[in-house]
């Protein structure tokens, strides 16, 4: 008889995985994947071991050691962990492969970047023996993530919320699978850029220099997003020993025109010389990344012509967009005639960006032609779209109806018509409120969906709420997130269903109320505003905040406080469970109070005592919860003192 386990872990143990994509038809288990009559486990003891190469990577060895706890967890059975020896495949042999062993390279199980897509996995049955392993060192933790979903239902849906079946006779599932990601990059930040593990466990490629192990996104990536001042620095201190360009004391390097209006002149020659020999250090300083990041610098504009450039006449005839592209070719060109560089295997991805205008692609809109070839990027050079305001996330881009992503579904279209490289940065919260109800449930899936099949996106990156682990309704956010930039064709009913009664447990269905009265009043806006309800990136509190009548904050208020009532019977019994359960709830508390002291004076006007007790009660709170920041750039304390 299984018995349902919910594990609460610590952050160094945290490890989650991801719900499967099963082939097979539904055993009567649930796992998707059949019986074999092969004992994998019985009465707390194993013949099996575990198997990595003899000069394991990092990512193995964490992969076998995630294997043998989370088996023992389950079964009661201590599995050895051990390396091949140079051993071929036995089929007779009881032997959980893990990673580039002997094993798996005698099997003739293939392994290629073409077929999984960089992340993916395959895990096969040959007799007693499995196999598991992927292109990289994440797709062999993923091969053992999945590993566990299918044999022992291992399941997180947050950090510190880990389920597993425990079971008394485990009987070996009859492998032979492969998964693919949807997209081979999928970043994503907020919570999952504060704990590299978390995101690692949701398949998320970590986006953060915090990043533990190698195999992370922060060494997939060469340079940061805005990355001109990095290449041609304007500032001291180059992480790279470069000079700083912009310095009147040092006569030789010194072109303050290199900087005209915040950006960088792309046709100065001299300019671009010393960028492709600037970038050709940096790539030989960084010898794992895998992508180069040449992206333009944040909103400012661009040069409008000095003496040694052509700037403005380039950006008449092809555009910005197509201006950007011409120079960043000849970059790839130049720098790619490096043997050395070459050898890598290296692409590099530039900005179509919205806040400076170069998301409108190098074509003529109405027919899809290109402006001039030369605006066609090149092989190796991948253009990152942003969608930014003025673009709405409660609508799908692909909505014909949403006024504001007309435009940008054109402007992807346009892209698409001219080039395969294509990855994304879009965005996943309010930068101007973090905390304010945030209802994009409608157009995450479609824009996922929309990315894939219509656009081929290949990297993904979601900017969520920068400098913050805390949104409305983080943790749901991030695990679907991570479900759907991994699958989007995944039942979102479920996942919904899944995590609700895992997360909040007793309190899931006022939760469940909670969400449903949120969203009724977003519906509510959409149909009866005349400009109906639509979702951006920067969006003033007090633009809409009139739209939330305080008797609906004041029931979602009530229904938070009853989920936290339905834990009581914790409180004595299991006082951390009971606290971990009440603080999650609590989270979504601080952010309804923000949406109401953000209106206070509307809704309780003259009443500086509740003010001020309010004030007080939101204060402790959203420093339990680790709300410290709630929008772009501004402490949650910044918020206090505006109100006092």
């Amino acid at each position: 008889m299984k018995k349902k386990l919910q594990t609460i872990l610590s952050l160094a143990l945290a490890a989650a995985f991801c719900i499967p994509v099963a082939a097979c038809a539904p055993d009567e288990t649930g796992s998707g994947i059949p019986d074999t009559d092969i004992v994998l486990a019985e009465g707390g003891a194993t013949e099996y071991s575990v198997v990595i190469p003899s000069e394991a990577e990092a990512s193995e060895t964490y992969a076998a050691e995630l294997l043998a706890e989370q088996f023992e967890a389950a079964t009661g059975a201590e599995i050895e962990v051990r390396t091949d020896g140079g051993a071929a495949l036995d089929e007779n042999a009881k032997i959980l492969s893990v990673g580039n062993t002997s094993v798996l390279e005698s099997s003739g199980l293939t392994l290629g970047l073409d077929e999984l897509n960089e992340d993916g996995f395959k895990i096969k049955r040959y007799g007693n023996t499995v196999v598991m392993g992927g292109y990289n060192g994440r797709g062999t933790i993923y091969s053992v993530q999945e590993f566990l979903n299918q044999q022992f239902g291992y399941e997180v849906y947050a950090v510190g919320e880990v389920a597993l079946d425990s079971v008394e006779k485990a009987m070996l599932k009859d492998f032979d699978m492969t998964e693919v990601p949807a997209f081979r990059d999928r970043s994503f930040d907020g919570l999952a850029a504060y704990n590299a593990e978390y995101a690692m466990s949701l398949r998320l490629n970590p986006s953060t220099s915090a990043a533990e192990y190698d195999y992370g996104n922060s060494r997939d990536w060469i340079l940061g997003s805005h990355s001109y001042y990095q290449i041609i620095p304007n500032t001291d201190g180059s992480a790279y020993g470069l000079p700083n360009y912009n310095d009147p004391s040092d006569e030789e390097n010194y072109h303050p025109s290199w900087f005209a209006q915040g950006q960088l002149c792309l046709t100065d020659p001299e300019l671009k010389s010393t960028f492709i020999e600037n970038l050709k250090t940096i790539i030989k300083q960084t010898p794992y990344g895998k992508i180069v990041s040449l992206g333009e610098n944040d909103g400012a504009g661009y040069c409008t012509g000095t003496e040694n450039c052509t700037c403005a006449s380039e950006r008449s005839q092809y555009g910005l967009s197509g201006y950007i592209v011409r120079f960043m070719n000849d970059v790839v060109e130049e720098v790619e005639k490096d043997p050395e560089i070459a050898a890598r295997g290296l692409v590099y991805c530039m900005f179509a960006y919205t806040a400076s205008g170069s998301i409108i692609p190098p074509v003529d809109l109405d027919t899809g032609e290109i402006v001039d070839e030369s605006c066609r990027p090149c092989d190796k050079l991948y253009v990152r779209i942003t969608p930014l305001n003025p673009v709405c996330y409660k609508h799908a881009f692909s909505d014909p109806d949403c006024t504001y992503n007309q435009s940008i579904y054109e402007y992807f279209k346009g892209w698409k018509g001219i080039t395969d490289n294509i990855a994304v940065w879009d965005y996943n919260t309010n930068f101007s409120s973090y905390y304010f109800f945030y209802d994009n449930f409608d157009s995450l899936q479609s824009n996922l969906k929309f990315y894939r099949d219509e656009i081929g996106v290949v990297y993904l990156n979601r900017e969520n709420t920068t400098g913050s682990e805390l949104r409305s309704l983080v943790d749901l956010d991030t695990y679907l997130n991570a479900k759907l930039m991994w699958n989007p064709d995944e039942d979102v009913s479920q996942l919904m269903n899944d995590f609700m009664e895992n997360f909040y447990k007793e309190g899931a269905p006022y939760m469940w109320q909670y969400i449903n009265l949120m969203r009724a009043n977003v519906n509510m806006m959409e149909q009866t505003r005349t400009e109906g309800y639509h979702l951006l990136c920067y969006q003033n509190p007090g633009d809409m905040v009139q739209y939330w009548p305080k008797r609906v904050l004041e029931q979602a208020l009530d229904l938070l406080e009853q989920a936290q009532a339905a834990y009581l019977p914790l409180a004595e019994s299991d006082p951390v469970l009971y606290e971990t359960l009440y603080n999650r709830v609590l989270k979504e508390s601080v952010c309804v109070r923000y949406m109401i002291l953000s209106n206070f004076d509307t809704y309780y006007p003259g009443n500086t005592q509740l003010k001020n007790e309010m004030l007080d009660a939101f204060e402790a709170d959203a420093e339990i919860v680790q709300g410290t920041c709630y929008r772009e750039g501004l402490s949650t304390s910044d918020f206090i003192e505006s109100l006092r």
